[in-house]
């Protein structure tokens, strides 16, 4: 039995069991737990990604060439492929992508300021924290 990013998170591989996130929210697959995992970038980047001045009103399109220079350029592309919250139907490769690149983006936007390092307990750290242990437990589903 394993915990799942260090927070109490226990399964065996089985996706039956019960899985609690940092919101507190319950799920009974791995799946749902990483749909659950998806919210809090969700609200991150809505929030921090400003539309104001975007000629496509925050659409993503790969082609324009604003998009291609625009500094919420992957941002952008992140939210509006993951804008709405998945079914619990979608493959979890998939999801697992999403997670993976999510983590990524906050990591980088978090940045190398000093009140991150060690045991910083701000929602983002915790976040990555979470993710990342879950990813490494899951490493073997890429």
């Amino acid at each position: 039995m394993a915990a799942a990013g260090g927070f109490g998170v226990r399964f065996e591989g089985i996706e039956e069991r019960r899985m609690t996130t940092l919101t507190g929210r319950n799920t009974r697959t791995i799946t749902g737990y990483v749909v659950t995992l998806l919210d809090y970038p969700r609200w991150v980047i809505e929030r921090e990604v400003d539309f104001t001045d975007c000629h496509l009103g925050g659409v993503f399109k790969v082609g324009d060439p604003h998009c291609s220079t625009c500094p919420f350029g992957a941002a952008c592309r992140w939210l509006n492929t993951n804008r709405h919250v998945p079914s619990l139907e979608a493959p979890l490769d998939e999801l697992l992508k999403a997670l993976r690149t999510s983590v990524d983006f906050l990591r980088e936007s978090r940045g190398e300021d000093s009140r991150h390092a060690g045991d910083c307990r701000c929602d983002t750290c915790q976040w990555l924290h979470e993710a990342q242990g879950f990813l490494r437990q899951h490493r073997h589903r890429r």
